[in-house]
């Protein structure tokens, strides 16, 4: 079974989009760049996973997919699946009928104390019709060393892992079939607004769009056709932390359940962000 390695924030300038994570209490790697794919990044690293802030810098066809979501909205846009060998990865899911394209190797240089070095990534993206509503692709971090370091897993708000994310879509149990042909039927459940799929460690809720308007307290979200990601559930340490970080930003937040904060998408760059007590 595959499981979350990072999901991506898509936005049109990761300048501002920075300093408006920075006030939401997290910590922020220097500016990437990923060569020959015309796009930007910092990342929010956690213990096992992460979230990419990601900007398109120059047009081209490795930044073509951003843009079309760009051209519509910025927030969340996308995810990847981790894997120890993406050619690997790649032969299992054509051997099940999945039209995996070409495994992509690249690389982005990272600063760290000793100098600079090079994280390299090995990727693939998925078929639309395989992880509907969610654009996705696998992810082999061939330098973990580069990417999951101590210095940049300690946040303010004492963020550790990304817990959850959620997709509005109006038929929710239409997409079961897709994510039980790419991650197998018990990865996918019943779920009281739509369905629930388990990616070991980080769960991915499709909910109805009415569903999604009570749990948020709010008009029903626009949604596209095939559904449109809206949320990101952060484990934290001490609610407490979240609270006081927001507050000295100046971030309003509600709570959301006996144990968590949301902070809404003008603050986030489009996301529904909750920060959700471990």
């Amino acid at each position: 079974m595959l499981s979350l390695d990072h999901a991506i924030v898509l936005v049109r300038d990761l300048d501002p989009a920075a300093a408006a994570y920075r006030r939401l209490g997290f910590s922020l790697t220097a500016r990437g760049y990923h060569e020959g794919l015309g796009t930007a990044n910092h990342t929010i690293m956690f213990e096992r996973t992460y979230l990419e802030l990601l900007a398109v810098v120059a047009s081209g066809p490795g930044s073509a997919r951003w843009t079309q979501i760009l051209e519509r909205r910025e927030g969340l846009a996308g995810v990847a699946y981790a894997t120890r060998d993406a050619r690997a990865t790649a032969a299992t899911l054509r051997s099940r009928g999945i039209a995996v394209p070409d495994v992509i190797d690249f690389s982005r240089p990272v600063a760290i104390p000793e100098g600079t070095v090079d994280a390299r990534f090995s990727v693939a993206h998925l078929p639309a019709d395989v992880t509907p509503s969610l654009p996705a692709f696998f992810c082999e971090q061939r330098t973990p060393e580069a990417v999951w370091r101590p210095e940049w897993q300690r946040h303010p708000n004492s963020a550790f892992h990304l817990a959850g994310l959620t997709v509005a879509h109006r038929h929710p149990d239409a997409v079961a079939p897709a994510y039980e042909r790419l991650l197998g039927r018990a990865a996918v459940h019943p779920h009281p607004g739509g369905i629930a799929v388990d990616l070991r460690g980080t769960r991915l809720w499709v909910v109805h769009p009415d569903f999604a308007a009570a749990r948020l307290d709010a008009p029903p979200p626009d949604i596209e056709e095939d559904g449109t990601p809206i949320g990101l559930s952060v484990l934290v340490r001490r609610l407490g932390a979240v609270r006081e970080t927001l507050a000295a930003n100046g971030i309003p937040a509600q709570p959301f359940g006996t144990r968590s904060l949301l902070v809404g998408p003008t603050w986030t760059h489009g996301v529904h962000l909750e920060f959700l007590a471990a």
